[in-house]
């Protein structure tokens, strides 16, 4: 923990007259907006952060999900006199997402996704994720322009407000250049669809002294033949400082000028709810190489010429990443470097290269034509590779450069990040300047990339806000920042991160007077009351940028490396339900804090409180969220590790209990899912959820719910005679008698347990249909004595019994590992977080799961009689984290003629017994699959018999085993 260290800079609970005012917002918003709305203590810290180094926490958080819902809190907001910041993602990185006001948080109701005849075009709701967007285009060839390194999470409404670029996207494929239309919802309330012909007409009427306005600032600007020659300088480059002042140069319809405005205007003009973009050629032929170069001189000048002017194309080399030898340092341990580190020297940087064409034999030539330009700036290793798995690798490693760098500042530091623009004739010698003012400020862990073909340069270093003079330290750097970028480059203080609070001081410096002015003038036109996010992208304060400053106390050795980017957010069944890993980290780290500083007991008080059923019951464990995070933080395993330290004496010696009595446990909850199943017979379904309902209200949710899709299992199956078998031959190794292959098969206690629904197509139970097609492929089938009880551990471990979790789990792989003579057989389990599970333990016997080895060594042994039209595909979290998802549907497809993935689910939120004890955690989870099954899907499959229970209520389609559907396709 960190020891006498000044948290002044880490901001307080929002004033009392501040959270009266939010809490009449939340009254007067009560009815009014679909979604949730808090102002407790912990839920608006939760959001009172986003990837940028600033800390706002808000009065209010309210999620809007129509336009009449933004309507409500314009007048909620104006009545009380709180400014509204707009949210989507909340990957921004200079500010723009976080508020003291009311912070409204886009929710599902915003996730339309049209795609035009000829996917020329395709419509997007403002909380769709980009990555979203270009899968559903990618079948046509087709993407959108923008393509941000936080594809993955970032979503359209955020690259709308920020015109955010990326890695191929340049300057011709931003939002401003690619987009046809915009719908837009202003302060006072009124809708303007820039694609419909009346909505325009009634806006020309209702709005004419704006437009007017609008007119005027066109004509003034054009007049002055100094400002356009200015206007059009800064556009040749990356450039999101301030307003799109483009607008009145490149438009003369007022209302072109207005839509176009804003675009990148950070939130401060108006709502967008909706964007239509045109579409770009997304080639098919590609090839990838990461081209070292002797020093940054050479590989500045091979971009230079690689950037044809300036020009973007979509054939030829459309991307080239410049990555300077200590960011390339950050990630030297992962296996896609391995070839390139003969070729690195101690100052030698690399520029990760695309090249595209829509046929093979134009790829061919522009491969030659690259390698000759490379080889000619002497790049001293060219290999582009046409694979794609290849490409994918290390277009991760770039795009994770923002936490993996940030992973590697000291722990307790902010994670600091600008994006920089110069004319790309001068890249060359940018690039040493940029190196030689971070190295006089003393950021010498700093790192710079960036989108070189666009002149543009991220660099990231990293600071504790917390020591004296640090804040100021940045000050001073930025001072000389503004003054290196803006004045001697002509370049761009902010290419593609927006403004926000962290540039807003400097705007004025790069733009000058008269168009700063003229900035203020369009804020006034759009927003005269100042409602929507003051302080971002115009700011007064010339000391903001070092205000409401984040500070990263150590909190849990786990975690303490999180940046709070982000990217883990989409992967978490319970985002936008309680909190997120991002937000989980965030409030653990003010607990430390405000443990450590004794300031505020009772907001201490209320935070643990509260964090039990927001940061604890909700959280599904998963883990899902370390496959999103470039550096693989586990948040999951930090909750565990907290339920554990909240863990009483009396809850340890029930644990322990159940582990000494786990064959009783396993009896008593078959028998109680088997009585519910009898009185479903009596009594209708509906009837037995209200008594057990009304039980859980009455016990405060201590009695588990039992939903109409929870079925009693089949128990163990009974013991397989073999000679094989160390039991029945008396001898200590196997005897081979039938010359069959012997596998070692252990039916996981959820399998055991928990049933699947009855269907048309008989099938068998888990344990039933793994039995029977490991014979029907010719093995000898091996499963333990006394299997009741048997159990991997994994349920005490999520529970926070890590001692009882060890001694069941270590109990059941040392008789594992006797089966299947030290190792010599292979064991497979039919639950994919069993298995995953068994993989942590010692011990000799490897452990397969199901998927896995039906895909390998079951299936090509089989022949498929008869198959389904179409069948849906879960991938539960330990199956991802296991990336059992292409042998998963590989037996799938064998048994249907097409898979539906579910692709809007990661975790399913039944976790085990979530399901039963908090089935509301599954239930949003699930809450968009509908989407994902097609009409005619009967059936569903999964590998875990929990996980296929939830599936089946909440699709509404039986979910049943993977291998109780192959045993049914191979009979």
């Amino acid at each position: 923990m960190q020891q006498a260290l000044d948290f002044s800079l880490q901001p307080q609970a929002p004033t009392p007259d501040r959270l009266a005012a939010g809490e009449r917002v939340a009254t007067r918003l009560k009815g009014q907006v679909q979604g949730a709305i808090h102002t407790d203590p912990l839920m608006t810290y939760a959001w009172s952060g986003d990837a940028s180094s600033y800390r706002l926490i808000p009065a209010v958080v309210v999620f809007v999900n129509s336009e009449d819902d933004v309507r409500a809190v314009f007048k909620a907001a104006r009545a009380e006199g709180l400014p509204v910041t707009f949210r989507a993602a909340g990957t921004s990185l200079s500010g723009q997402a976080v508020t003291d006001g009311v912070l409204a948080v886009l929710g599902d109701g915003w996730r339309k996704l049209d795609i035009h005849p000829g996917a020329e075009q395709v419509t997007l709701g403002p909380a769709i994720i980009v990555a979203e967007a270009n899968r559903a285009l990618k079948p046509f060839d087709k993407k959108i322009g923008p393509d941000p390194a936080s594809q993955a999470t970032c979503k359209i409404g955020g690259v709308v407000n920020n015109n955010s670029s990326g890695m191929c996207c340049g300057v011709a494929q931003n939002t401003y250049h690619t987009m046809a239309r915009l719908r837009i919802v202003l302060t006072d309330g009124t809708m303007l669809d820039s694609g419909d012909a009346a909505s325009c007409d009634a806006f020309r009427i209702s709005h004419a002294a704006m437009l007017e306005q609008i007119h005027q600032l066109h004509h003034e600007v054009m007049a002055d033949a100094e400002l356009v020659d200015l206007i059009r300088h800064k556009y040749r480059i990356k450039n999101t400082v301030g307003y799109s002042l483009n607008a009145l140069v490149d438009y003369h319809d007022p209302l072109d000028i207005l839509i176009h405005l804003m675009v990148g205007s950070e939130g401060t003009l108006g709502f967008v709810s909706e964007v239509t973009y045109n579409t770009v050629p997304e080639h098919p032929f590609k090839a990838t190489g990461l081209v070292p170069f002797p020093d940054p001189q050479a590989a500045g000048r091979a971009i230079i010429e690689m950037a044809n002017g300036g020009v973007q194309v979509t054939t030829g080399v459309t991307a080239a990443e410049y990555i300077e030898r200590r960011a390339l340092a950050t990630v030297e341990h992962l296996p896609p470097m391995a070839p390139l580190l003969p070729w690195l020297t101690a100052d030698s940087p690399a520029v990760l290269i695309d090249v595209t064409a829509p046929d093979e034999a134009t790829l061919l030539a522009e491969i030659a034509k690259t390698e000759d330009l490379l080889k000619h700036h002497g790049a001293t290793h060219i290999e582009l590779s046409r694979d794609a798995q290849r490409s994918a690798a290390l277009w991760d490693i770039r795009k994770g450069f923002f936490t993996s760098g940030g992973a590697a500042r000291p722990k307790g530091t902010s994670m600091l990040t600008e994006d920089v623009a110069a004319p790309i004739e001068r890249l060359a010698e940018f690039v040493v300047d940029m190196r030689n003012l971070l190295d006089k400020h003393g950021y010498d862990d700093a790192i710079i990339f960036g989108h070189a073909l666009a002149g543009n340069l991220h660099f990231q270093m990293s600071d504790n806000f917390a020591e004296t003079g640090a804040a100021e330290k940045f000050d001073l750097f930025n001072q000389e920042l503004s003054e290196l970028v803006s004045v001697r480059y002509g370049g761009s203080l902010k290419a593609e991160h927006g403004t926000g609070r962290a540039i807003a001081a400097f705007v004025e410096a790069e733009w000058g007077a008269k168009a700063y002015q003229l900035m203020h003038r369009i804020k006034a036109i759009f927003d005269p009351e100042r409602l929507l996010n003051p302080g971002v992208l115009l700011n007064d304060d010339p000391k903001i940028h070092i205000k409401n400053l984040k500070v990263m106390p150590l909190a849990d050795e786990l975690t303490d490396l999180c940046i709070e980017c982000g990217f883990c957010e989409p992967a978490c069944p319970s985002h936008h339900m309680t909190l997120t890993p991002r937000q989980r980290i965030a409030v653990t780290r003010e607990r430390a804090r405000l443990r450590e500083t004794g300031e505020d007991p009772a907001r201490l008080a209320r935070f643990e409180a509260d964090f039990q059923y927001a940061g604890l019951d909700t959280c599904a464990a998963c883990n899902l969220c370390s496959l999103r995070c470039p550096v693989g933080i586990e948040t999951g395993t930090m909750i565990m590790g907290e339920r554990a330290k909240r863990r009483g004496p009396t809850a340890h010696w029930v644990a322990q209990l159940a582990a000494d009595h786990r064959g009783a446990v396993e009896i008593m909850m078959r028998g109680g899912v088997a009585l519910a199943d009898t009185a479903r017979t009596i009594i209708p379904a509906p009837a037995v959820e209200a008594v057990t309902d009304a039980a859980r209200r009455m016990t405060g949710k201590r009695v588990p719910r039992v939903s109409r899709a929870l079925h009693h299992g089949p128990g163990a199956p009974k013991v397989r005679n073999s000679r094989q078998d160390p039991r029945t031959t008396g001898f200590p190794v196997p005897i081979a008698q039938t010359g069959r292959p012997s596998v070692v098969y252990f039916p996981a206690c959820p399998s055991r347990m928990f049933g699947a629904p009855r269907t048309s197509h008989q099938l068998l139970d888990t344990p039933a249909a793994m039995i029977a097609l490991l014979e029907r492929a010719g093995y000898d089938v091996i499963v333990p004595e006394k299997l009741n009880g048997q159990c991997c551990g994994q349920p005490f471990q999520s529970k926070g019994f890590p001692e009882q979790a060890a001694e069941v789990g270590g109990a059941l792989k040392g008789e594992l590992s006797r089966l299947s003579d030290a190792g010599r057989l292979q064991v497979v389990t039919d639950a994919s977080t069993c298995a995953k599970h068994l993989k942590e333990f010692p011990g000799d016997a490897a452990v397969a799961d199901s998927a896995a080895f039906l895909a390998q060594h079951v299936l090509p042994k089989l022949s498929i009689t008869q198959r389904l039209p179409v069948v849906a595909v879960h991938h539960n979290c330990s199956a991802q984290r296991l990336f059992e998802q292409p042998m998963t549907e590989a037996v799938a497809r064998a048994c249907a003629e097409k898979v539906a993935v579910l692709s809007s689910i990661t975790c399913c939120g039944y976790a085990g017994d979530k399901g039963l004890f908090v089935p509301e955690l599954n239930e949003h989870a699930t809450r968009r699959v509908g989407n994902d099954v097609p009409e005619g899907c009967e059936l569903g499959v999964s590998t875990v018999s929990t996980c296929a229970s939830g599936l089946s209520e909440r699709v509404g389609v039986p979910f049943v085993g993977l291998a109780s559907l192959l045993e049914w396709a191979s009979r």
